[in-house]
């Protein structure tokens, strides 16, 4: 069914009549709306237990939201779009009845939840759960039992005062790949892409609804070559009238081929709301105009009647986080971050991903390990290590593996998961950044063998000097990998290990932290062997010193990705960073680069192999070293033959001339 929209035309029409006959449009015309929530990951009430702090948004605050939209509208549609029943610790309760997120979801009186590739993270008993115990609708149209029927609804229709409204619900493809350690999880089922099963479901809806909404848990772009929600908008914009998705955790409120598009983050930090102005003609209703907001949970009370119903459910989730079970003897890392928004743990190796790698292979019994840092600010502190602690440095419920591998293959699996995460160096970087299309949580540190991620190299090029147990790592060598269940799925997936080559099935992998920790006798201490580091990279710029202090007082900030997931997505560069004038401001400062006083310069003129050149506005001797010899790097050519009158190297007066020497 193609949807309608009205033009402008035919719209001032319709509000024209409208307003000679008020009761014809108290009959003829609807506001619709519908709020959404996505990606709680457990966050029922404010607080983070692993990291022990309040949290700024939550359920809780979403709640206060609902309750102040139902009273202007109580006819409103409320669903969530999947990604609620892991972290947070919800999911050591799942076994509760009913689950305390199906019951915060049922408490605010939910109306559909899209299952999230999260709620397959447990057996398959667990999920069909909490199916059961949602007084709302399930939806999950894009998953397949081996007869070939859907398993759970694509879409449910809402009769809302007369309106129909078709709300479907698409789960992430590629859950077969993150569970493939464990395909019971999902049942064995299948899963059909976003772009294909949305075809599916609105050839069915033809001539059924007024209005079609997609809640889909995948996010604008795709994964492994899949498209995402972006392309959907684009291919099926016509006959859908909004999307809420979730998944990649982005805060997106766009208009995409006419239709609003909208994710609202995190952790309860927005609820998104889509109000629909509909009028009736010839018997049906047609959407005219469709706002998309999101509403920030951060400038809201929580709910105090929220709060009061799952209070118990926070002081169990606090009572098990701050339970101890050893002892650290001092602080892993100090500090955490190098600089203001750069992570310390992932431009080096470190202890916490080495404890991490440690307990792996000692478990499997494994030659080499590999484990990812998946929160930037992950640290143990002196004193008492909690279980909160282990949540705080593995926060997924990931389970261990050992597989068997070459050399050839560990070579090539290094070069995917360590040196595709880095930016090319380019001259004149100061720090060493991150690629914005790699998640942190995907960058992996080995322990186990010795190498160098030699980052002026193109990607696919970059590992080198693999050793093992002191030679080099020859391609026909055997080991034993340990990694986790999710990094099996993508490396199987991806061609880099074989199945057949398992050597190991364990438990979760922060159960074993615990358990390592529970079994010392004397306090954990910082252990880093310092197997590896960056190469390739001079960062030896005049002011990079300059540029440091400028991060650390905030007149420059370290850039983030678009969707504010992936820290220090590109470097500070002194040549970029002049050319846009942002160093010009600093008025005192020592000459970075000391030289000799040279012979005055001639004050009737230039030298005989010398050029005059006389300073204009945004000059510096890095762009005059550009202009004269090709490269910035020699600016202290020009400083030594002009230090006479050049008291400052970053302070040139308009006007002023210099000495240029010959190249």
């Amino acid at each position: 069914m193609k949807r309608k929209k009205l033009s402008a035309l035919l719209l001032a029409l319709v509000m024209a009549v409208s307003l000679a006959v008020p009761a014809l449009a108290a009959e003829d015309t609807r506001t619709l709306t519908i709020l959404q929530t996505s990606d709680l990951h457990g966050m029922v009430n404010p607080f983070d237990y692993a990291s022990n702090k309040e949290n700024k948004t939550s359920m809780a605050h979403a709640a206060a939201i609902i309750a102040a939209e139902r009273k202007v509208d109580p006819t409103l549609l409320l669903i969530d779009t999947g990604d609620s029943t892991q972290a947070n610790y919800i999911q050591e309760f799942r076994s509760d009845t009913p689950h305390p997120m199906i019951d915060a979801l049922n408490y605010l009186d939910y109306d559909a939840w899209t299952l999230g590739n999260h709620e397959f993270n447990f057996e398959f008993k667990y999920l069909t759960k909490e199916i059961q115990e949602f007084q709302g609708v399930t939806l999950a149209g894009n998953i397949y039992r081996k007869d070939g029927a859907r398993w759970l609804d694509a879409y449910h229709i809402f009769d809302v005062e007369g309106v129909k409204v078709a709300v479907f619900g698409i789960d992430a493809p590629h859950i077969p790949i993150w569970e493939k350690s464990d395909p019971t999880h999902y049942d064995n089922m299948t899963f059909t892409t976003p772009m294909e099963e949305t075809g599916k479901i609105l050839n069915e809806l033809e001539g059924k609804a007024d209005v079609i909404i997609g809640s889909v848990h995948y996010g604008l772009d795709g994964e492994y070559g899949t498209e995402g929600v972006r392309e959907v908008a684009e291919t099926y914009g016509d006959k859908i009238d909004a999307l809420f998705i979730g998944h990649a955790h982005a805060v997106v409120d766009e208009t995409i081929n006419g239709i609003p598009v909208l994710e609202p983050g995190s952790n309860g930090q927005y609820v998104s709301k889509l109000t629909l102005s509909l009028t009736k003609k010839d018997g049906n209703w047609d959407v005219t105009k469709a706002d998309g907001d999101l509403l920030d949970c951060s400038k809201v009370t929580p709910d105090p009647a929220f709060l009061k119903q799952f209070k118990a459910l926070d002081d169990k989730s606090k009572t098990l986080a701050s339970k101890a079970v050893g002892e650290v003897g001092e602080t892993f890392l100090d500090p955490v971050e190098l600089l203001p928004g750069i992570p310390n743990a992932i431009l080096q190796d470190n202890p916490v991903v080495d404890l991490i790698n440690k307990v792996q292979m000692e478990n499997v019994k494994a030659d080499v390990s590999l484990a990812a840092l998946f929160d930037a600010s992950s640290n143990l502190e002196k004193g008492p290590f909690l279980n909160r602690d282990s949540v705080k440095i593995y926060k997924y419920d990931n389970t261990l593996y050992g597989v068997k591998v070459t050399g050839k293959q560990l070579k090539a699996i290094m070069e995917r998961q360590a040196g595709d995460f880095f930016n090319q160096y380019v001259s004149g970087d100061v720090t060493i950044s991150f690629n914005p299309n790699i998640r942190m949580y995907n960058y992996d540190e080995f322990a186990g063998v010795n190498y160098e991620i030699n980052i002026s190299k193109p990607v696919g090029s970059r590992i080198q000097n693999v050793t093992y147990q002191g030679k080099s790592l020859t391609d026909d060598q055997t080991l034993v990998l340990a990694l986790n269940n999710y990094r099996y799925g993508g490396l199987v997936t991806a061609g880099l290990l074989n199945e057949s080559d398992v050597v190991y099935e364990g438990g979760a992998v922060r159960d074993m932290i615990t358990d390592y920790v529970a079994g010392l006798k004397t306090p954990l201490m910082p252990q880093c062997d310092n197997n590896w580091k960056i190469t390739g990279a001079d960062l030896s710029d005049p002011q990079k010193d300059l540029i440091y202090e400028k991060v650390r007082s905030g007149e420059l900030t370290v850039p983030t990705s678009e969707d504010g997931r992936t820290p220090n997505v590109a470097s500070l560069n002194g040549p970029a960073l002049r050319a846009a004038g942002k160093l010009s401001a600093i008025a005192t400062e020592t000459p970075v680069v000391p030289a000799p006083q040279p012979e005055p310069v001639n004050p009737s003129g230039p030298a005989d192999a010398d050029q005059s050149y006389t300073v204009k506005a945004g000059d510096c001797l890095w762009n005059l070293a550009q202009k004269f010899y090709g490269t910035g790097t020699k600016w202290g050519v020009i400083y030594q033959r002009n230090i006479a009158t050049v008291k400052n190297p970053n302070e040139l007066q308009i006007g002023q001339i210099l000495a240029i020497p010959a190249a």
